[in-house]
């Protein structure tokens, strides 16, 4: 199969963390596709890669997605972009990620934490009446940690979102979804500076937990409530219960650790969720932690 990775801040020229982060994962995905004796290409600025064809984006990344020729394809940006681009590709491709009205759900923090509350998932609660304690502000639409503080007082006419302060641990459930199945791949944890702000700094995984089982399920239950389906990350603080924090319905940057702990490879259970069907478990040897600063470190890079 021709299988397109469209990654957007590689070929958008987005530099810094979010670029280093994309090209990361870009870089993992195509070694993957490429493997299983897929022909890959990629969408770039210029950067190029150890794998798959580059192709330079000339004009805006929604348009060449109108355009784009390829059997399948994954769309990785901003949450919030995310729907119209896959609307957009499937025009052309069959979308190896979630469906343009999951993936909006999921971008909408409000609207997914409240859908998934009303499903039974264990989330962090939305607060609408302060009554002492911590509390988290965040922005109702974002990335990652961007604009997410810590707070004992929430200020008047901060227009984020204000959830509760729960203590516990900062994991994430990587998983593939085909829809009538959930296979969880690792549980992770997240490396985070926990000061005023909020700041993701890396990743162990996989990460050894008494209570994975548990947790496991919450993320099932999550992806089922949301209609996940290809690769996804599920964020948790795990306390008196595992809660759900933030979906992200594309691959995160956990996957640079999973392809070096896991015997499967990912691209094959990325296309199987979408054409075939998903085995039972995967099979997960030794331990891999990552910072940000380090993923630079270990890209292979050139230039178109």
């Amino acid at each position: 199969m021709k299988i397109l990775l469209a990654e957007y801040a590689v070929a958008t020229g987005l530099f810094g963390t979010c670029w280093v982060e994309g090209m990361a994962m870009l870089s993992t995905l195509a070694a993957s596709f490429q493997r299983c004796g897929h022909e890959v290409v990629y969408l770039t600025a210029g950067p190029v890669i150890g794998a798959g064809e580059p192709v330079l984006l000339r004009s805006g990344f929604g348009d060449f997605l109108a355009q784009a020729d390829a059997d399948a394809g994954l769309v990785i940006a901003p949450d919030d972009l995310i729907p119209g681009f896959v609307e957009v590709m499937e025009e052309n491709a069959s979308n190896l990620g979630s469906s343009p009205k999951s993936a909006g759900l999921c971008a909408d923090k409000a609207s997914c934490t409240m859908t998934l509350e009303k499903r039974g998932v264990p989330v962090v609660e939305i607060v609408t009446r302060t009554d002492g304690g911590h509390y988290v502000l965040k922005p109702r639409y974002g990335c990652a940690s961007e604009g997410v503080e810590i707070v004992s007082d929430v200020p008047e006419n901060d227009d984020r979102m204000v959830t509760r302060y729960h203590e516990g641990e900062h994991l994430s459930v990587s998983l593939i979804s085909s829809g009538n199945r959930v296979l969880p791949l690792t549980l992770n944890r997240q490396l985070i500076d926990m000061g005023d702000s909020v700041e993701y700094r890396g990743s162990q995984v996989p990460y050894p937990s008494a209570r994975e089982e548990e947790i496991f399920s919450v993320a099932k239950m999550a992806a089922r409530a949301l209609d996940l389906r290809g690769y996804a990350g599920i964020d948790l603080v795990v306390g008196d219960l595992p809660r759900v924090v933030d979906v992200n319905p594309r691959p995160t940057t956990s996957i640079v650790g999973i392809a070096r702990v896991m015997q499967e490879e990912l691209a094959d259970l990325i296309l199987r969720a979408r054409f075939g069907t998903l085995p039972e478990r995967v099979t997960i040897e030794g331990e891999c932690t990552f910072t940000k600063e380090e993923l630079e470190s270990i890209l292979s890079i050139g230039s178109l």
